[in-house]
Order: C-alpha cells, then structure tokens, then sequence
C-alpha cells in the first residue's frame, strides 16, 4: 500500500487519475491513498517548475533546492530522497513540470527486458544496473520493451 500526501502551497495543483481531475486550491493537503497497483497520477500545475535546462520526456527527476524539477542523478549522493517521479513530457526552464510519481509510462524509444528492475543512473537515464557510487535506486519494473510500471524503491547510499 502505497499513500502520498502533497502539499499544495501554488495558485492550482491538478492531479489527473487518466479519466478524474481534481483540482485544489491553497492552502491544502491532498492525501492519496494508491493502493497495492497504484493508478497514474500526474502532478502538474503551479507548484513545481522544471529547473535550469529543462526536462527531457522520460527522465527520472528531483526536486532541487530551489523547488524546481530537475534531472535525477544517481552518482550525486544530494539527490537521495529526492527523486519524484519520470517527467510525462519533455518541458523547458520555468514551465510547469509535469511528473509520473507512479503506474505505468510508455516510450515507444525504450528497448526494455521484461521483468528487470531498473534503476536511476545518470543524466535522469534508468538502467538495469546501478551506479557504483553514489545512491541506488529502484525506479521500476518493465512491464514490456516499452512499459515501466514505476514504483520508487528507498534510495541507498553507496
């Protein structure tokens, strides 16, 4: 069993179950309760802007310092227990970022193996195998060559 609370402190925090939104206005808590098979929620709106060089589609991020979304590194020890999701779409600087925290995502680019974990490594990039130094992470399972169900495992320091 999987909950999530956030915290809405923005103008507008939409979460989008496929087919439901709900929008909340501040200041508020939204608690989700995601269950053994967590459905897909996007976190998007004001709250979480992309960071200095933008989001690509698919790359694993985190939340910076500053409160921005930014690619994840798994051989930067900082960005442990910070890493929030996959980002939806490729989004530049400033705009609203637009974050898987977890279900399954699709990219008809990855060439995945069924079954393996993979993990976060550099550059916001999964892998099956984790970095030597660092943290490690596990981000999800593939589900086919082209589906990770994503399911953020505990980071550990190496």
């Amino acid at each position: 069993m999987t909950n999530v609370t956030v915290v809405n402190t923005s103008p507008v925090v939409t979460i989008t179950d496929l087919d439901k939104h709900v929008t909340v206005t501040p200041p508020s808590e939204i608690h989700l309760d995601m269950g053994v098979n967590p459905p897909v929620y996007n976190l998007t709106g004001h709250s979480i802007f992309v960071g200095s060089g933008g989001l690509n589609a698919f790359q694993v991020c985190f939340i910076a310092l500053d409160g921005t979304a930014r690619p994840a590194d798994g051989t930067n020890p900082t960005h442990a227990g910070k890493v929030v999701g996959l980002a939806s779409t490729a989004q530049p600087e400033g705009e609203p970022a637009i974050i898987q925290l977890a279900g399954e995502i699709e990219n008809p680019m990855w060439h995945l193996t069924p079954g393996e974990v993979y993990f976060l490594v550099t550059g916001g990039e999964i892998s099956m195998t984790p970095p030597e130094s660092g943290f490690v992470q596990k981000i999800g399972v593939a589900k086919t060559s082209t589906v990770l169900v994503i399911n953020l495992g505990e980071p550990t320091l190496r």
